[in-house]
């Protein structure tokens, strides 16, 4: 008989949840070393999303690394048997598929509903500071 390895859902969520908030702390941390560091004059959207995405893309590749080999040495939520069953109920997957819909419907209105918004707001406030400041003179 063939005994196969499986992973278990809670393993799985508890793996994904500890790598996303990681994640979170760590591309937050290079941001935040980067932009603290980074010269007045060089305070730029384009710079600063350059060398976050750079320190991000370059970094995590690494920690990812590591973070496996660290998990692979962890027993638990690990299940050896030829029976284990993963499949996933009709019910569950319409769940999952609603979901990911859904969160694919949101990005889409945060790119092209919320960020014309906030990017007038920006224009406006720009252009407020600029009459106060030739006002001032």
């Amino acid at each position: 008989m063939d005994n196969k390895i499986f992973e278990t859902r809670r393993r799985t969520i508890l793996k994904s949840l500890l790598w996303r908030f990681i994640g979170i702390f760590w591309t937050w941390g290079g941001a935040y070393i980067i932009i603290s560091m980074l010269p007045e004059n060089y305070k730029n959207a384009l710079t600063i999303a350059t060398l976050v995405t750079a320190w991000h893309h370059s970094t995590r590749m690494i920690m990812y690394y590591f973070y496996e080999r660290i998990w692979t040495s962890i027993n638990w939520g690990i299940v050896h048997s030829d029976k284990y069953k993963l499949s996933i109920s009709t019910s569950k997957k319409a769940i999952w598929t609603i979901g990911v819909i859904g969160s694919i419907a949101l990005i889409f209105w945060l790119l092209f509903q919320v960020t014309p918004d906030i990017k007038k707001d920006q224009k406006k406030a720009i252009e407020n500071k600029v009459v106060s400041e030739m006002s001032v003179k």
